[in-house]
């Protein structure tokens, strides 16, 4: 199976201004992720686990210091990031979809 990308970033404008913003995230805490921590200038990707089906979103999430906030990455200048991926628990609405092959 391919990866399918569920957010481009390239979209956020669109995304932004529609209810599809509200939908994300509601997917996203579905999925146990914290919307608030998504950088929405990187993409959203569900991508194979396993051959046995098992799948998982990967996504750039922007960190927290032990106060709770989001903070600078002093090599960078940008905002601390890392990519995480977590299982896929909630589908995504086939609409969304764009495999990985056809970009």
């Amino acid at each position: 199976m391919d990866s399918e990308t569920v957010y481009d970033a390239d979209t956020w404008p669109v995304v932004a201004c529609t209810e599809r913003l509200p939908e994300l995230r509601e997917w996203l805490t579905a999925n146990g992720i914290d919307p608030t921590d998504v950088a929405v200038h990187e993409d959203i990707v569900i991508e194979p686990l396993t051959l046995g089906g098992d799948r998982a979103i990967r996504f750039t999430a922007l960190l927290r210091n032990a106060e709770g906030r989001k903070y600078r990455d002093e090599a960078t200048g940008e905002a601390a990031q890392e990519e995480r991926t977590v299982p896929l628990v909630v589908e995504a609405p086939p609409q969304w979809r764009e495999k990985e092959n056809d970009r």
